[in-house]
């Protein structure tokens, strides 16, 4: 029965993911023939994406929040010394870095970083995480009460596919948060039990 529920549940996530990637927006950058300048081409993006750049100490230069959308964004990037800078694109679904570095005249687009962000799922008294770990880093999952203490806190290691079910029935009233932490990002959802 146990390993109905597991294959069961892993064939959910994969068609879960097989469906987002569908719908998945479409990112795209690349140089100019023009010097010191990108352009940014996104189509279907989704609510809650948003765009940065920052230079190697992190100080954000530029930040938009968009959504619902396919725009084409020109960088021109003549005011930034020559060094290295990231331009960052976030939605629901997953993180993209690209590391650019600016040298003289000449933008070079280093590499692209893309990080998939856990799935939250929210009912009435539970809450449930997936998150695809292809790297199979070591995770770390803790809830917190409104106070921020501790209720639960779990490593995992070397997995693929990480499931966990939340079930708040019974719990406390108040704000939980569940904080999913991987080697790079730390992402977190809410939970209110009334």
């Amino acid at each position: 029965m146990k390993t109905i529920l597991k294959v069961t549940t892993v064939l959910a996530l994969l068609l879960s993911v097989t469906i987002g990637l569908a719908k998945d927006s479409d990112i795209r950058l690349r140089t100019t023939k023009q010097p010191k300048s990108l352009v940014l081409t996104m189509e279907n993006v989704s609510k809650d994406f948003t765009l940065r750049i920052t230079d190697i100490e992190d100080n954000i230069l530029y930040f938009e929040k968009m959504g619902n959308t396919s725009i084409v964004k020109k960088f021109d990037l003549q005011s930034l010394q020559n060094g290295t800078y990231f331009l960052t694109t976030s939605d629901l679904d997953r993180v993209i870095v690209y590391t650019v570095e600016i040298a003289d005249d000449k933008v070079n687009i280093l590499k692209k970083d893309e990080t998939a962000k856990p799935h939250f799922r929210v009912t009435k008294e539970k809450l449930f995480v997936n998150y695809l770990n292809l790297d199979k880093s070591k995770v770390v999952i803790k809830v917190y009460d409104e106070e921020y203490r501790m209720v639960f806190s779990e490593i995992v290691m070397e997995e693929m596919i990480i499931e966990k079910a939340f079930n708040f029935k019974g719990a406390y009233k108040g704000n939980y948060s569940v904080v999913v932490s991987d080697t790079n990002e730390t992402y977190s959802e809410n939970f209110i039990v009334d």
